[in-house]
């Protein structure tokens, strides 16, 4: 019977993984350069990763959790609840940075191996809807459209990052993000006129009415 692995060794293999990845990116990396940058051999990855595909998934779900840590830390250093259009300014000054550069390709590069055998990258093309439906949740999206909404600020924002990677015209790509948010506040306003509109008492109206036989 083959020993557990270690998950003090696996964590330490897994943290040097992310930072040489996001310096070096994917492109067509083995297991034995990488195993030599990171003074090791390919087959104590293999031991501890299952495969150069398991490695891959664990780099990026090591690249998403620290960048989960910066959002939560954003949304609780708030005095008050956050808006969704506060978030995406505050997103975008931060993922378009230059420094950003060689995380945003790394996602996108393996969204694109993804493409090609999702069973190989379990989650890498599902989980970013999921969490972009907690995010809007948390900047107090709770509507039946949210969903919608999330799937919507997802793509534009994905869309926009990999405008930003492929053509580097940053006063472009950012006067589109500007444009989206605007979009967002307008909608916002939008539904504080109407909620402001209704009267009190609207509710108990509507309510009451229900369940009641009509008169004749």
């Amino acid at each position: 019977m083959a020993r557990p692995s270690n998950p003090r060794i696996r964590e330490k293999l897994r943290t040097q993984a992310v930072e040489y990845v996001l310096s070096h990116g994917v492109g067509d990396l083995a297991l034995r350069p990488l195993a030599k940058a990171l003074k090791t051999n390919a087959r104590m990855l293999v031991y501890h990763f299952g495969s150069r595909e398991g490695l891959m998934c664990e780099i990026l779900a090591g690249v998403r959790e620290r960048e989960d840590e910066n959002v939560q830390a954003w949304f609780q250093a708030g005095k008050k609840q956050r808006t969704m259009p506060e978030f995406l300014h505050w997103l975008w000054q931060r993922m378009s940075a230059p420094s950003r550069q060689p995380q945003l390709r790394l996602l996108f590069e393996l969204y694109a191996l993804a493409l090609r055998n999702p069973r190989s990258y379990p989650g890498v093309l599902e989980d970013p809807l999921a969490y972009w439906q907690r995010l809007t949740k948390k900047a107090g999206v709770h509507s039946k459209s949210s969903s919608a909404e999330a799937t919507l600020l997802l793509a534009a924002t994905r869309g926009l990052l990999l405008d930003l990677c492929a053509t580097g015209d940053r006063t472009r790509v950012s006067g589109a993000m500007r444009l989206l948010v605007k979009l967002v506040e307008s909608r916002d306003d939008d539904r504080a006129t109407t909620i402001a509109r209704r009267r009190p008492g609207d509710e108990e109206k509507v309510g009451s009415t229900v369940g009641r036989k009509p008169t004749r």
